[in-house]
């Protein structure tokens, strides 16, 4: 991590809320229900609640799915910087 990185020297719980409000609104911008994003992450969709409310830390792999869901590069859920899914794998 670089010193200016928004998330270098703040409290995991900020960084778990904030991936959340992204997942909510990625989804809710999209028009998704909660169990239309758990059925394409395949995730459940309680799961998918808990962490939109911040109350659990996604896992990376959970994040990963959620991302691939959404198109997006796993980075994205957390800097919260548009990032196309043209290449998912990198």
């Amino acid at each position: 991590m670089h010193d200016d990185d928004e998330y270098s020297n703040a409290a995991p719980d900020n960084l778990t809320r904030d991936i959340g409000c992204r997942i909510r609104l990625l989804r809710t911008e999209r028009g998704w229900s909660q169990e239309v994003l758990a059925e394409l992450a395949g995730l459940h969709r309680n799961y998918i609640g808990h962490v939109e409310r911040g109350e659990i830390h996604v896992s990376v792999v959970q994040l990963a799915k959620i991302a691939r869901a959404f198109e997006l590069r796993p980075g994205a859920l957390i800097d919260g910087r548009p990032s196309s899914g043209a290449n998912l794998s990198t």
